[in-house]
């Protein structure tokens, strides 16, 4: 019997092996932290690194000696190094006719019963020279000398870790940044038209 007693206080008295059952209950909750802390560093990381890139790109094309897709090779192949192999990298580019008008509609001069849509009788300044009453009347393109030109950009990437649901978190993070650049004065800028609607 006492060779009993003793054994059984020596088992209850163990502390052998307590380090490492504490660390396996803090390790599962630490480790998902770092990679969650990771994770979100790597979408600021890349968010900053695309604006730079972008505001790069953008001065580099007010010369208006690069094309719409000389501009989005420069991008995708600047941030290609950065991204995930199957993110998707969207670069957008249209130009207006000043720094109010971006992603605005176009200017009614005419508005026979105000109610602030086209309506026959109607007129309106016809920024992108299309003939038709546009809520954001940017040209695709860089546009011509003195254009404002929009430029954004959107990317679409996996997560870094796929722990994404464990956090309540999509599978893909998605990026947005956009700026707008005066063209150079490399020429004479185009006026802009007025165009009256006899019917829509």
């Amino acid at each position: 019997m006492r060779y009993l007693d003793k054994l059984k206080r020596q088992i209850v008295n163990n502390e052998d092996g307590a380090t490492l059952m504490e660390f396996g209950l803090v390790v599962g909750p630490l480790l998902m932290i770092m990679l969650g802390i990771m994770d979100v560093g790597y979408q600021g990381y890349l968010d900053t690194l695309a604006k730079s890139k972008l505001h790069e790109v953008a001065r580099d094309a007010a010369t208006g000696e690069m094309t719409v897709e000389q501009i989005e090779k420069a991008v995708k192949d600047g941030l290609a190094p950065l991204t995930l192999k199957d993110a998707t990298v969207t670069v957008t580019v249209k130009s207006y006719f000043d720094f109010t008008n971006v992603g605005k509609p176009e200017k009614l001069t005419v508005d026979v019963n105000g109610n602030g849509a086209v309506d026959p009788g109607d007129c309106f300044i016809d920024n992108n020279k299309n003939g038709v009453f546009d809520v954001d009347y940017g040209i695709p393109g860089t546009g011509g000398p003195d254009d404002i030109v929009s430029y954004q950009i959107e990317i679409t990437t996996k997560r870094l870790f796929p722990l994404a649901k464990m956090f309540g978190w999509s599978d893909t993070m998605t990026s947005s940044n956009s700026t707008a650049v005066r063209n150079q004065p490399y020429g004479a800028q185009a006026d802009l038209v007025e165009t009256c609607e006899s019917k829509l």
